[in-house]
């Protein structure tokens, strides 16, 4: 697994005493090594209170009533996001259904991952099998864990830089030229790129191209992509092909504060998975954009990472399974609600997500993160629950753009998700570890109260109640 660099501060505490006189020490008897007694060491996990005796509870309300429905007209939802709408851009769902999209969600979806330079940009002595197999291969093993199985990306490998015979900086891409003009350009390029594939591979049932660029790219201030539905054919050994084709630009080959171009190369994998959700129908960049939250909001951050996925999608995308939802609809909550959630970095489990819905208006989804495997790099207290809100009403045309982490919503920085707090927070909202709802925390909202009674290694234990307005602190 990729590995976050993590920094620490080394705490050592110093015991002293002292003595007004001088003693007498006696030795101790000299024992057996077999009959000495060791002093009991207790463990953090071993001094902490014993976990409830709950047995799982069936979810009060069926997993239907979760999913709450986009707040668009429905000619809306059926609309691809991004494309014409009304003469609007279609923002896409952040409700029920999943948006349509040019990929798979569940089986297999198919790509070529090819290494690309030019006359201007030329290839580096990596070599393309050396770098873009343990990407991939991250990739694969990253979409079979998160959908449990139901899906699987797999890759065909071009063994050698394509180097194109134009120079990069004829075809500028980014907002420094007009819109029409990048676009153009960028069509360009990629129809250079899909011509210039080698005849000998599977194109049947290929989905995509992941391009990965070769640095000097300095005119491509913008990715260069298609989600393979603009109406564009693109020409292949094979033949045209109307597929989706991603890359990034010249971003991951500079340095941005801590983040130097080896570390963003480090994490490629999770750079193209996330621009592969995009073509699943989702959207990115919330709850806490540019927090190490997940592969959706940022790569990594001051040693920080995470490989997860939010929760609401992976329920939108049907990588859950309807009894690994405790839905527990607002009307039910006035007998409290108590089950035992597991860690969404581990695998399995009975209950992986929680969900309160409220028709019309949104979500509360509660996770249950740990610092371990998929967030590994996270500090040892990064570990509780995260809550946030679905704001399945939102109206705005571009749901992904310049959303930003914590605080909840206002008008001028609108989120399609964002985090909650526990109850009586004071701190700083922008802060990542300030998110996290532990052991003995409270959060209430909508007159929904959330509590952690329990946090144990792998699971929390969580009851959620419906509290009068007296109630609510």
């Amino acid at each position: 697994m990729i590995r976050g660099i993590l920094g620490g501060l080394l705490v050592t505490a110093l015991l002293s005493g002292c003595a007004t006189g001088v003693q007498e020490v006696r030795q101790p008897e000299q024992v057996e090594a077999q009959d000495a007694i060791a002093e009991p060491k207790t463990s953090e996990e071993e001094s902490k209170s014993p976990p409830p005796s709950w047995t799982q509870p069936a979810s009060p309300s069926p997993a239907e009533a979760c999913r709450v429905i986009d707040g668009q007209p429905e000619e809306a939802r059926l609309a691809l996001a991004g494309t014409p709408f009304n003469g609007k851009r279609s923002r896409g769902n952040i409700g029920f259904p999943l948006s349509p999209g040019s990929l798979p969600v569940e089986g297999k979806a198919n790509f070529v991952a090819v290494m690309v330079g030019f006359q201007d940009a030329p290839p580096t002595n990596t070599d393309p099998e050396a770098f873009l197999r343990p990407q991939v291969d991250k990739m694969t093993e990253w979409s079979e864990f998160w959908s449990q199985g139901k899906l699987s990306y797999r890759f065909q490998l071009v063994d050698d830089w394509i180097t194109l015979p134009v120079n990069h900086a004829d075809y500028p891409v980014g907002s420094h030229v007009d819109y029409r003009i990048s676009r153009a350009n960028a069509t360009e390029v990629i129809k250079m790129v899909t011509a210039s594939l080698p005849a000998d591979l599977d194109y049947e049932n290929l989905d995509g191209v992941l391009a990965y660029w070769a640095p000097g790219i300095h005119s491509f201030r913008g990715d260069l992509a298609l989600r393979g539905y603009e109406g564009v054919p693109l020409p292949f050994p094979v033949g045209d092909k109307q597929i989706g084709f991603w890359s990034g630009n010249n971003y991951h080959h500079t340095t941005s504060g801590n983040l130097t171009p080896e570390k963003k190369a480090e994490f490629t994998w999770s750079f193209w998975s996330y621009l592969l959700l995009f073509a699943q129908g989702l959207h990115n960049h919330g709850p806490g954009n540019g927090w190490p939250v997940g592969i959706q909001q940022i790569q990594e951050s001051a040693g920080k990472f995470s490989g997860a996925i939010n929760g609401w999608d992976v329920f939108k995308l049907g990588w859950l399974e309807d009894t690994q939802v405790h839905c527990m609809e607002p009307d039910v909550l006035d007998v409290p609600s108590e089950f035992i959630l597991q860690s969404r970095e581990i695998s399995g489990g009975e209950k992986r997500l929680a969900i309160v819905p409220f028709v019309d208006k949104g979500a509360i989804v509660i996770e249950s993160r740990r610092p371990v495997d998929w967030s590994e790099s996270w500090d040892k207290d990064d570990s509780g629950l995260l809550v946030y809100f679905v704001d399945t009403e939102l109206d705005v045309e571009r749901v992904d753009e310049f959303t930003r982490g914590g605080c909840g919503p206002s008008e001028e920085d609108k989120k399609w998700a964002y985090f909650l707090y526990k109850d009586g927070f004071t701190g700083d909202c922008r802060s990542f570890s300030n998110a996290f709802i532990r052991e003995g925390d409270a959060l209430t909202f909508e007159s929904i109260q959330i509590e952690l009674v329990h946090s144990a290694e792998a699971k929390d234990y969580v009851r959620v109640q419906s509290i009068s307005p007296s109630e609510q602190k």
